[in-house]
């Protein structure tokens, strides 16, 4: 029970944690706070520029340790609760099992310079369908996951109260 409990914990934070990316850059984008100029120059030039770099290249290892672990966790309490869960356990984790795996092990990404504008649009809204199918698909392994955690307590509160 409790490595289910947990990978719904992990899958639901990786969840938060991809859609807040994804807000955290589309606000950015739209105020275009990195199109300035003279921010760039400021940040790329001048006094203590090793040191803002060492920065934004530990930050930068420090989320992807993050995103890593969290998927490398979710894999491996997905595969625990599919060998030893039945029911909706075993399905909610198989969902999220294959949804670590396949964000550990493939990802998509284009260089926008080789292609013409049709094109790049094109593969920009696939790579944003695939991310909303990913998430839910992650958000519907998290509910089956939920409901078979909650079945579960309740059989073992039945089962205790039978032993009375």
């Amino acid at each position: 029970m409790r490595p289910a409990i947990a990978l719904a914990i992990i899958s639901l934070l990786t969840v938060l944690m991809a859609v807040v990316g994804v807000a955290l850059v589309t606000v950015l984008a739209a105020t275009g706070l990195f199109e300035d100029a003279e921010w760039g120059q400021d940040l790329l030039g001048g006094q203590g520029f090793a040191v803002r770099l060492i920065a934004v290249m530990l930050l930068s290892l420090a989320v992807i340790a993050v995103t890593v672990g969290t998927k490398l966790a979710a894999a491996i309490l997905g595969i625990i609760v599919v060998i030893k869960g039945d029911g909706k356990l075993r399905i909610g984790a198989s969902l999220l099992l294959a949804v670590a795996l396949m964000g550990l092990f493939f990802s998509f990404s284009m260089d926008g310079s080789m292609l013409s504008g049709t094109f790049e649009s094109v593969l920009s809204v696939l790579a944003t369908l695939a991310q909303l199918v990913q998430w839910g698909v992650s958000l519907a392994g998290i509910v089956i996951l939920g409901l078979g955690i909650r079945e579960v307590r309740r059989a073992r509160a039945g089962y205790a109260l039978d032993l009375r």
